[in-house]
């Protein structure tokens, strides 16, 4: 679909496109000033203006074309710059919202919440003293959120309160190793097929050089690791000996610590790379099938089968791994409800300890875009969520973290379940943004969280890994600026 908007404010463009994307997934829009008008093929037209109102500003968007109608909302005018910039756009969304409601008569999930973190804004109304019922009812009474989904995010924050507190001396640390045997077609992440394996070798040379620094750095600041977590990419598709150089670097800060490994793919896991994780002191692994179907596996790229899946994780289980995660994805491609569902009968089959379900997401660095495959039918994938919800509670999984991508089938979102005890620290704090991160490895992006008002000062590595490998002693001094950056 195309979309053309009209407005004096174009810097507010790409949240009235994130609206019109609740309602009509995938489009292309283009930004015009009112005197432009007229230019080019569109099938919506929303045309934006704000009119002044004594100690208010009126916000009024306009909707032509295939559809059509007209909404308004008003909001406060503030001194303070940050405050008025968000309201502002929160009432210019909030109006086309209401416009797209009415004429489809839709209520999308999560109203007309956009953000990748509902939960945030919770956490937000509680710190201005709200409980939380009040929190998830202003959600639902502002923002339109179903009472599905604010029974979601009830269950995550009740959850999330009884974790253990994030403490400002300690970090999260993140190890990426960019690497996988296959590229999934939905992937989007800075990772590469590893191919004849001839970067290996100076990738973790260069990874245990930054490990190194990070431990002198840590030293200095006088903090002390909270959680490790290896991702990538692929971990386990690193050779043995290889995995087991950065284990053991890995291991006097990992030491009594939540530790997850992702060993995601099934087809790289074996018995040898398993007892470095236990002689290491890997606390938790993934072990994740997206799908027990083969053909669909097949079709996205993944050359394992959901045999492979099933014998991995029971290798695991027999080895004493008793903090086991499964990741499934609702809207692959050819896959209906029936077919998520026995994918969901597999896994409560075999009783992982935690389990996220995704709602496919097509991101424009995938190849699933760059071929233009369409999203799946949101509803069907709704209807997946809320089977996989259903199924989560009677294996007495919790949720515990959710988020939201763009580009998501049906505006939905990812929900991790766990088994008490089983949640997952390091996803808690990295996805609500509570916790310093110390990320290393090609694409890592640390951060330090200011103690009080959320600002957040990151220092990103390079992607790609040979740019890494080559400029990895720049990557430890960014982290040594990160620290000595003001909050």
């Amino acid at each position: 679909m195309k979309l053309t908007i009209i407005t004096k404010a174009p810097e507010l463009a790409n949240d009235l496109a994130d609206v019109a994307r609740i309602f009509f997934g995938q489009l292309e829009y283009t930004v015009l000033a009112p005197d432009e008008e007229g230019q080019g093929d569109t099938d919506i037209t929303v045309r934006m203006a704000e009119e002044p109102r004594e100690d208010k500003t009126r916000v009024r968007v306009t909707v032509s074309g295939s559809v059509s109608g007209e909404g308004s909302r008003d909001f406060d005018t503030s001194p303070d710059a940050l405050e008025h910039k968000r309201v502002r756009k929160r009432a210019a969304k909030l109006a086309l919202y209401d416009v797209f409601r009415s004429v489809t008569g839709r209520q999308p999930p999560w109203g007309a919440l956009t953000g990748i973190r509902p939960t945030r804004l919770v956490y937000q109304q509680m710190e201005r003293g709200k409980s939380l019922e009040e929190a998830l009812n202003w959600l639902r009474q502002d923002f339109d959120v179903t009472p599905a989904k604010v029974q979601l995010l009830r269950e995550i924050v009740t959850v999330q309160q009884e974790l253990p507190a994030v403490r400002p001396e300690q970090v999260e640390l993140y190890v990426g190793i960019p690497f996988c045997v296959t590229r999934c077609t939905y992937c989007s992440f800075s990772s590469g097929e590893i191919g004849s394996g001839k970067l290996v070798v100076p990738y973790v040379d260069a990874l245990l050089r930054e490990i190194s620094a990070v431990k002198q750095l840590l030293m200095n600041l006088g903090m002390s690791v909270s959680t490790v977590y290896m991702g990538g990419g692929t971990p386990t598709s690193l050779p043995a000996p290889q995995l087991k150089r950065v284990l053991e670097a890995l291991r006097p800060l990992a030491a009594g610590k939540e530790f997850t490994v992702e060993a995601g793919r099934p087809d790289t896991i074996d018995r040898e790379k398993l007892s470095l994780f236990l002689e290491n002191g890997v606390t938790r692994i993934s072990i994740n099938p997206q799908t027990f179907h083969d053909e669909t596996l097949e079709r996205i790229g993944r050359r394992h089968t959901g045999q492979q899946t099933e014998e991995a994780y029971l290798l695991a289980r027999s080895m004493g791994f008793d903090d086991i995660n499964m990741d499934l994805i609702a809207g692959l491609p050819g896959e209906d409800e029936q077919m998520f569902r026995e994918s969901l009968d597999h896994v409560s089959a075999l009783r992982p300890d935690s389990v996220t379900v995704h709602s496919l997401a097509i991101k424009h660095s995938s190849t699933m875009h760059l071929y233009g495959a369409p999203l799946p039918d949101g509803a069907m994938t709704a209807r997946m969520l809320d089977e996989a919800n259903a199924r989560a509670h009677q294996l007495g999984l919790r949720p515990y973290y959710m988020y939201r991508q763009k580009y998501m089938a049906g505006a939905l979102e990812n929900v991790a379940y766990a088994r008490p005890g089983a949640e997952c620290l390091y996803n808690v704090r990295m996805m609500e943004e509570t916790g310093h991160v110390l990320a290393l490895g090609a694409g890592g992006i640390s951060k330090r969280v200011a103690p009080t008002g959320g600002k957040i000062v990151r220092a990103p590595n390079v992607g790609n890994i040979e740019e890494y490998i080559g400029r990895v002693d720049e990557m430890c001094g960014r982290k040594a600026q990160l620290w000595q950056s003001v909050l």
